[in-house]
């Protein structure tokens, strides 16, 4: 009876470290932050929006019918965010899927450092695999130079605020 009681001891054991391990995967790199760095986003004026580079992890898979966590640091200027549905990790092809507040398609939501935020998007629901973010300053003059992180696949915390 002992070394039954082992063996099951034992396998319960690697169930439960079974199930952590996938636990952590079936999260996903995808909620992990990924880091935003001296990233510069156009002034209004031009109607432009810089996409993140691609040496910014700009493009992440996207896992999830999730809004998109974004948090600002910093930046000179308050920025406008665009959400973007891509069909692979390069900025060909894809479309703008940022939603407001309310649920609706929009050109981008208004972002001020400081915060963290989620934003509401059709990327995953509209079939595409990947994500990534444009910005561009809200002054109409001035660029912004912009720090802070982003995941593609946002998980719930508090105190982040619902953008748009």
């Amino acid at each position: 009876m002992t070394k039954f009681k082992k063996l099951a001891a034992s396998i319960m054991a690697a169930a439960a470290l079974a199930t952590t391990a996938m636990g952590g995967i079936s999260v996903s790199a995808s909620c992990d932050d990924t880091n935003i760095t001296d990233f510069t986003a156009p002034p209004s004026i031009a109607g432009n929006y810089n996409p993140l580079p691609i040496s910014q992890h700009g493009i992440r898979v996207k896992s999830t019918d999730s809004s998109i966590y974004v948090k600002i640091n910093s930046s000179t200027y308050n920025v406008s965010v665009q959400t973007w549905g891509l069909p692979d990790t390069s900025w060909y092809g894809g479309a703008n899927k940022t939603l407001n507040a309310a649920g609706s398609t929009t050109n981008g939501v208004t972002l001020s450092a400081g915060h963290r935020y989620r934003i509401k998007n059709t990327v995953n629901e509209s079939g595409y695999p990947c994500a990534g973010l444009k910005m561009s300053s809200i002054d109409q003059y001035n660029s912004s130079t912009v720090y802070g992180a982003w995941s593609p696949d946002y998980s719930p915390e508090p105190g982040v605020i619902l953008a748009g």
